[in-house]
């Protein structure tokens, strides 16, 4: 899952996996491939729930599990007390989506200061871009 020199404080792993075992992020079947500083890369293949009536992923369901790994790229610098808050995202598609189809997810962090940070993730298919996105995150406390 990573590179071998790079490791989750504890907390950060205890977040990160009740983050990605419960609610959506579970329903949605994404997993980690690999984690470093400020970057994730994650796998998934739509649902049949996900799909359209003519068998492509759904753009609005895109529109949402790229929140996915650029919160997992961000909780690699976050400290244990910080929870990041969507406040600003852009996303653009640039391909169609096939609904049966591996997607890789690529989140970066792009800058992270004390009370915000900027990530950006590109998805794809078959190593070519579907989506990019660019959010901004509010870190507010977490308890």
């Amino acid at each position: 899952m990573n590179d071998g020199a790079f490791t989750l404080t504890s907390a950060q792993q205890q977040f990160l996996d009740t983050a990605l075992t419960s609610g959506y992020s579970a329903w949605c079947g994404v997993t980690v491939e690999e984690l470093g500083p400020g970057h994730a890369r994650l796998a998934f293949r739509p649902r049949e729930e996900m799909l359209t009536p003519w068998q492509t992923l759904n753009g609005s369901v895109m529109n949402s599990i790229v929140e996915i790994p650029s919160f997992v790229a961000l909780v690699t610098e976050l400290a244990e007390h910080e929870l990041p808050v969507t406040s600003d995202i852009f996303i653009q598609h640039v391909r169609p989506m096939p609904g049966d189809a591996d997607y890789a997810l690529e989140g970066r962090v792009l800058r992270k200061g004390k009370s915000m940070a900027w990530t950006e993730v590109t998805a794809s298919v078959g190593g070519k871009a579907v989506t990019y996105a660019r959010i901004t995150k509010s870190i507010v406390g977490r308890k």
